[in-house]
């Protein structure tokens, strides 16, 4: 029987395989969808996520093709309300983020899982079974109905997750919905190793070097946004972006709107089934929570599981997985609201009051290194030292 049955490949799921299949676990991962080599959302991993990537062996080959950034950025309609530097983070010795494309990403992780033995197939989960004693699902693949059972089944899926509605869990609203518009974009005059927060009463914009080639470009939507075209890029570009550095986009690689929302599954487990990432919560893109929250719940979910299989430990084990995810991701929730809110002013005292306690951050030695552990996710997920994962 196999120990793991994992629905989704993008780095979520991927992450939770790498974990378990380096530990000796045996493990599927199935996809509905082939990977996409295009646009991709999620574009930075934070520190406390590379710790994950260096745990199962993914982080070498992620460094040698992003791009670090050390800084973090906002401004205010052009003018500097605060500069971040990771180097001032404690505890970690990735005194970086790194800037790379989710399918990049997800390249990496792939070629890790199928080297510690992972199998990877195309096939879509249509029902599941469980009792005390493994899960059965029931998939479709090249067309046909098979089924499959093991000890623990993963719902990384994605914000639209089959396994979970097959689950029957909802997920509540905890923040507005917003719309957003991004692009990959070849441009000149930036500094490579800062992400920017650039805001005014016009609207904002988010620019981050995103692999060694591009940066990505991201603004909120509204109804007289302008069209997707390299020049409206450059206009929003030039009346938005910091007044030091004048960004000149020379080429649009790709551009996507998408719909995002803040909300999170009422429960992460049910039986012997447990949602991670996407499928457990989702987030609007401020502040480049998304994806790096995703791969701890994978790193704890799998952890739990190995501890579990290789042990004998209690079920309780696992049981208490979801407790702890939806706590910390409470709290992660908590930043990129906050984020997408200070992004989001528009009164003249609002933006005063906000600006303020950008640079009271900024110029406060201990508030300044507690901004970036919070964007890092260092203050809720600590480094776990221990049982260090071996291929």
């Amino acid at each position: 029987m196999t120990d793991v049955l994992i629905a989704g490949a993008g780095p979520t799921g991927l992450t939770a395989g790498c974990v378990l299949a380096r530990r000796g676990l045996s493990v599927r991962i199935v996809r509905k969808h082939r990977p996409f080599t295009g646009h991709s959302r999620a574009s930075v991993i934070w520190p406390r996520a590379l710790h994950v990537m260096e745990s199962i062996g993914a982080v070498d080959p992620l460094v040698a093709i992003g791009s670090r950034v050390t800084k973090v950025g906002y401004y205010s309609s052009g003018e500097s309300i605060g500069r971040f530097e990771l180097g001032r983070l404690r505890n970690t010795r990735f005194t970086f983020a790194l800037g790379v494309s989710q399918h990049e990403t997800e390249a990496v992780l792939e070629s890790v899982f199928r080297a510690a033995g992972g199998e990877i197939a195309d096939a879509e989960i249509v029902g599941l079974e469980q009792d005390d004693r493994q899960v059965t699902a029931r998939l479709v693949e090249l067309g046909r109905e098979t089924r499959w059972s093991g000890r623990w089944l993963v719902g990384a899926d994605g914000a639209n997750s089959t396994v979970r509605d097959l689950l029957g869990i909802t997920m509540d609203d905890v923040g507005p919905g917003v719309s957003f518009r991004i692009a990959d974009a070849v441009v000149g005059g930036l500094p490579e190793d800062e992400a920017s927060y650039c805001w005014t009463p016009g609207g904002g914009m988010a620019i981050g070097p995103h692999d060694r080639r591009a940066y990505r470009l991201a603004y909120r939507l509204t109804p007289d946004a302008p069209d997707a075209s390299p020049d409206s890029f450059q206009r929003l570009l030039d009346a938005r972006g910091p007044k030091r550095s004048r960004g000149v986009v020379r080429e649009l690689v790709s551009t996507a709107d998408f719909q995002a929302r803040f909300a999170v599954a009422r429960n992460f487990s049910a039986g012997r089934c447990h949602l991670a990432g996407d499928s457990a919560h989702v987030m609007a893109p401020a502040g480049g929570q998304g994806m790096n929250s995703g791969i701890l719940d994978a790193d704890a979910l799998a952890r739990r599981m190995v501890e579990s299989r290789r042990n004998g430990a209690s079920e309780n084990r696992l049981a208490g997985y979801g407790a702890e995810r939806r706590d910390a991701i409470g709290k992660i929730m908590a930043t990129a609201v906050e984020h997408a809110r200070d992004g989001g002013l528009r009164s003249d005292s609002d933006i005063a009051a906000r600006d303020r306690r950008y640079r009271g951050m900024w110029n406060d030695s201990a508030l300044h290194r507690d901004r970036m552990a919070r964007l890092s996710q260092l203050d809720v997920d600590p480094i776990r030292t221990e049982g260090a994962i071996t291929a």
